[in-house]
């Protein structure tokens, strides 16, 4: 596949991995903004498909011309014609006569729009769903070369080194090379008097001492448009890796990690781009 088209794939899988997560809300207009965000990852999809087949047009198209687009340039007629006349219609219907959808509708279309993804990458690019990797959204390829060997890390089962990796990228990312992040810092814990720890107050700054660095991580994230307690769970659940001034590393591992899952793991890498796509924008 052309550069440029894998970029635009890329785009269109993010779309829709956006559309799938606003589902999760469970009101009505999350809903049907997950609608229209499924609409345009489907369109985004067929404009770079016919890229990759040279059938671009500079003519206005409809959305349902890509069937006959397609086949009448001798290329095997697309699949999923049904469904993708269903979304269609419901969007046309929400978007320009405010008719809004049954959320089951919509959440019984995700799937099928899903299976159109996998069809059309198999059928026109040579790929599959899962070939199409989010990670290469990010900007920083230096952060973008740890997700990928954390991802080849935990698919062989080295499951901290891939947790590792991701909190190493965190880092990366909060501390860019090419630009200044006015992020708040937590002052340091001052070291106390024997006499005085042995008084109770070296558990009690202990507490502070937490408290206010978890307030400054979860300040850092609202300011740049991250869930405070999606940015949270990540710092919680991955290892320690504590930095010295010459820029080295030494990690403290909490635990094995042989619990975290494949969704947990997912979730991590996604909560990075999402992350990694907001710092390039600040």
């Amino acid at each position: 596949m052309l550069p440029d088209i894998h970029r635009r794939v890329v785009n269109a899988k993010y779309v829709l991995e956006r559309a799938a997560k606003i589902q999760e809300e469970s009101n009505e207009m999350s809903l049907s903004l997950s609608l229209l965000l499924m609409h345009d990852a489907v369109e985004l999809l067929m404009l770079a498909v016919l890229d990759q087949l040279q059938l671009a047009s500079k003519k206005r198209r409809d959305f349902m011309n890509f069937w006959s687009d397609i086949k009448q340039a001798g290329h095997p007629e697309p699949p999923d014609f049904v469904p993708m006349e269903s979304l269609n219609k419901l969007r046309v219907g929400l978007k320009h006569n405010g008719n809004l959808p049954r959320a089951q509708t919509v959440r019984d279309l995700l799937p099928r729009v899903l299976g159109f993804f996998e069809n059309v990458l198999n059928a026109y690019c040579g790929l599959s769903y899962s070939d199409v990797s989010l990670i290469d959204l990010v900007p920083d390829q230096e952060v973008c070369s740890l997700l990928h060997d954390a991802q080849k890390m935990f698919s062989s089962g080295e499951k901290a080194e891939a947790l590792t990796n991701l909190k190493i990228a965190l880092h990366k990312l909060e501390h860019p090379k090419d630009k200044h992040l006015s992020l708040l810092q937590a002052p340091r814990r001052p070291s106390l008097p024997s006499e005085v720890a042995r008084a109770g107050l070296g558990g009690y700054l202990d507490e502070l001492d937490s408290f206010l660095k978890e307030s400054a991580m979860r300040a850092n994230a609202a300011m740049l448009g991250i869930d405070p307690a999606r940015y949270s769970s990540f710092v919680r659940n991955t290892p320690i890796v504590q930095w010295s001034v010459s820029g080295k590393s030494t990690v403290v591992l909490t635990s094995t990690y042989s619990a975290v899952s494949e969704e947990d793991f997912t979730e991590m890498v996604n909560f990075l781009i999402d992350y990694a796509l907001k710092v390039s924008e600040a």
